[in-house]
């Protein structure tokens, strides 16, 4: 069963992609209708002057805007909310299979409720829960990387969820507040750690610090410059984020190296989405097998599970 559910998803998936060249792009594709979107349940308390039910709708909004790229997820159920301790998402389910999702923003700050939503979402979207292992341990390997990922899908989130309230707001007087999120994104973009040192390429960075990286997941300083300097490979293929619907799909039997979880993460792949993942890895001086070389490991069942 898990075969035919997996084979149903990457056709799902490929379909999309191919459907994605013909649109206008990202901002187009956001404001066409979809059929469905996850239900968002927010709970009561916590969050200032701000309504449940605005906040529902921003939410919402962000879905809409993802969504297109990540088919299969429509009828997710995903509860929010509000603790001081956010954010983040539960590995563990509510009793009726919702995510949960803690957010910790207060009173109307839209961009901030789509700036930590959108992050939390692509952990859902790129299968974190798949990080559960045997005896409910969480398996924390490469972690960096998903968030390095769901902090570049944030960014990205902003500036389409501002074109997208520009031409088509939940509510006719929130067009206003459609620059907020492209403002926000600046101001977050032009943060001083997150720029490249002098003279650095990603390569370079990232063989200076891939020790910390691995050992300390969530140094968000380093997880923010990392997903500033990858965002333009995704802003260039915006079709290319379908991609992370693959991620953690399959994980190379631990002790892993960085390398065999990327090229995990090729196999999963469709192959339209496996440029883009080549490339990303190229830029973060990988040495990484031809595609030929991949697959066929893959075919001969080398250790991924």
């Amino acid at each position: 069963m898990p075969l035919v559910t997996d084979s149903l998803m990457r056709l799902i998936s490929t379909l999309a992609f191919l459907a994605l060249p013909l649109l206008a792009g990202p901002v187009a594709l956001a404001t066409e209708p979809l059929s469905a979107r996850p239900t968002i349940e927010v709970r009561d308390g916590g969050w200032g002057t701000a309504q449940v039910s605005d906040i529902e709708t921003v939410l919402g909004s962000v879905s809409g805007v993802l969504l297109p790229y990540f088919p299969g997820h429509e009828s997710d159920r995903i509860q929010v909310a509000f603790s001081t301790q956010g954010p983040h998402v539960l590995l563990e389910k509510s009793s009726d299979g919702s995510h949960r999702v803690i957010l910790n923003v207060r009173d109307t700050r839209w961009d901030q409720f789509a700036y930590q939503f959108s992050h939390e979402l692509c952990h859902i979207f790129s299968n974190y829960g798949q990080r559960a292992l045997d005896g409910g341990a969480v398996a924390r390997d490469h972690q960096w990387f998903e968030e390095t990922l769901c902090e570049a899908v944030s960014l990205l989130t902003l500036d389409w969820l501002s074109a997208n309230w520009e031409r088509s707001p939940p509510h006719p007087r929130w067009k206003t507040y459609a620059p907020a999120f492209r403002e926000y994104a600046s101001r977050l973009l032009n943060q001083e750690h997150r720029r490249l040192p002098p003279n650095a390429t990603i390569a370079t960075w990232y063989d200076a610090n891939r020790g910390e990286l691995e050992t300390h997941p969530y140094l968000r300083d380093k997880n923010e410059l990392l997903a500033s300097a990858l965002l333009p490979l995704i802003q260039k293929t915006p079709a290319s984020l379908a991609s992370i619907a693959f991620l953690n799909r399959k994980r190379p039997v631990m002790p892993a190296t960085f390398k065999a979880y990327l090229e995990a993460w090729y196999i999963c792949c469709p192959p339209e989405l496996r440029d883009f993942v080549r490339r990303l890895i190229s830029l973060l001086g990988e040495p990484s097998r031809d595609a030929g070389d991949v697959t066929a490991a893959a075919a001969s069942g080398e250790r991924f599970h």
